[in-house]
């Protein structure tokens, strides 16, 4: 038999290649029909009859395992059938979606050889992607042509964005993930329970009101090694116990994650008062993948519930918990970036520094706890997370972000004190609490004092905090929750995530969090 791998590559840089809002929302449905519609039509097409539910490979000519995210895994019994099935759907992603990567190889796999010959697919499918242009290869420049208004690619035509719009060049790419959005918009209402008016509304509420936006982007933590174990674990020497476990482990991963979504949306909308849909756009999820964007104010709440709702449903889902338990997990857990920018800020820049918090702070702890790693982003120019996070010890100070704040059943560990989002909110409710007057009770300009004095050094910030202490004796309400912003009475601390020890504060991310938390305390 042979394994058929297919995937779309560069997924975000096709949606966020726009900031039009209708572009974003039309393209995150293209990739979904990849793995939702094309791909059971072009197994129909190649296999007559073909059923996703009842056909297995011992007994008929093909198997669907994995369908998700873009990630399609397919056994096929022919050689040239499964080369005929790589061709009709990356031909229809030529087609309806140019511009999106999708490439498929066909690798023999011979009988208990199935753990094996998956573990390669991967290196394999990149190899035939090295060996074959990209989609920027289909946009030619020559001869001259004009620009795309709002992707920049070669225009192939001229479309209004709404009535009373002005005429203005779309590339061929443009023009497709516009023609999807009506459908866009009945899929993601489906998804949340919202019709295609409300989503429509809520495009424009991001795209045309919202003040603050943000992109989130979740993954699962190490679902790689967790996916190469449990195939190990069914049985090395099985190929229908190990083709069954990834099924189901595929399968039970993008349950989760979609009943996760719905739990953390109800979550969220109660905890922050807020009764209908909340402005939420899941652009893409499928597997262990999630990338929302949402008004500034709901994302880190979203965040949160998404994380544990991820968690819980992992513990008790069906097809997961006998994987669990062969490998002795109690559940599995994910790793988040939130970038909260200005409505007009380049989401592609967004994107991908919400990517790199999730990757670069967030999995940090994937070993002990599913956490987030968020910035509020006040600047125009294109982030640099290692700048934006040195900004403090760079001008003197020896303090720096307590990120990432961990979340869900790992919070309960000692090593984690300081740095949960509880020890996050009780920060925030420090700097937002009033007295009786409405009167704040640390104003605004001592905590701006304590943040000059982390810039300055340990000696200063310290100091300036005992000067806060001292002007507080004898006012109880004001030194409760001054002491709210320390850990264990001191402004900084020091924590290790398995390279080094480094002192960190939790004073600098909850003033950049206070605007987007306070309705949520």
């Amino acid at each position: 038999m042979y394994l058929v791998v297919m995937a779309t590559a560069g997924n975000q840089r096709y949606i966020f290649s726009s900031g039009k809002r209708q572009e974003i929302v039309g393209a995150s449905d293209l990739i979904a029909r990849v793995n939702e519609t094309w791909v059971l039509e072009a197994l129909a097409e190649v296999f007559q009859g073909f059923d996703k539910d009842t056909w297995r490979i011992e007994t008929h000519e093909a198997e669907l395992l994995v369908a998700a995210a873009g990630r399609i895994t397919v056994l096929v019994k022919d050689k040239s059938a499964g080369r005929r099935l790589v061709t009709v759907l990356t031909c229809r992603a030529l087609e309806e979606a140019p511009g999106l990567d999708l490439c498929g190889a066909v690798i023999e796999c011979r009988t208990d050889r199935f753990g094996e010959v998956l573990r390669s697919s991967q290196s394999q499918l990149a190899a035939v992607r090295e060996l074959r242009p990209g989609p920027e290869g289909r946009f030619l420049r020559l001869p001259l042509i004009a620009d795309c208004a709002s992707s920049g690619l070669p225009a192939s035509g001229v479309r209004r964005e709404g009535p009373g719009e002005p005429p203005q060049r779309r590339s061929a790419a443009a023009m497709k993930k516009l023609a999807a959005y009506p459908g866009a918009l009945d899929r993601l209402g489906r998804r949340i329970s919202a019709d295609p008016k409300t989503m429509r509304e809520m495009v424009d509420q991001l795209g045309l009101r919202a003040d603050w936006v943000a992109v989130v982007h979740a993954d699962g933590n190490g679902l790689g090694e967790v996916f190469q174990s449990v195939v190990e674990s069914a049985n090395s020497h099985n190929d229908r116990v190990q083709a069954d476990a990834l099924r189901d482990f595929s399968r039970g991963v993008d349950g989760c994650a979609q009943r996760a979504l719905l739990t953390a949306l109800d979550r969220a909308s109660r905890e922050l008062h807020r009764p209908g849909p909340l402005p939420v756009l899941p652009l893409v999820l499928g597997g262990d993948d999630l990338t929302v964007v949402c008004e500034g104010e709901v994302a880190l709440p979203f965040t949160r519930h998404y994380l544990e709702a991820f968690e819980e449903e992992t513990a008790h889902d069906e097809r997961l918990r006998p994987l669990l338990d062969a490998l002795n997990r109690p559940h599995l857990g994910a790793g988040a970036g939130v970038a909260i920018v200005k409505r007009n800020y380049p989401f592609h820049f967004a994107y991908e520094l919400a990517e790199q918090l999730a990757t670069e702070e967030a999995k940090k702890v994937k070993q002990w706890s599913s956490a987030l790693a968020f910035v509020a982003l006040y600047e125009s120019s294109a982030p640099d997370l290692d700048r934006i996070r040195k900004s403090v010890s760079l001008s003197g100070g020896s303090s720096s972000s307590a990120s990432p704040y961990l979340v869900g059943a790992g919070t309960g560990e000692e090593r984690a004190r300081g740095r949960t989002w509880e020890d996050l909110v009780r920060r925030v409710d420090a700097l937002s609490r009033r007295d009786e007057l409405g009167e704040l009770l640390i104003a605004r300009g001592a905590a701006h004092d304590l943040r000059e004095g982390l810039c300055l050094g340990q000696e200063v910030a310290a100091s300036r905090l005992e000067l806060l202490r001292n002007r507080y004796s004898g006012d109880t309400a004001r030194t409760q929750v001054l002491e709210q912003l320390t850990h264990d009475g001191e402004l900084m601390w020091t924590v290790n995530d398995g390279n080094e020890d480094k002192h960190v504060t939790g004073l600098l991310d909850a003033m950049a969090a206070l605007p987007f938390l306070a309705e949520a305390r």
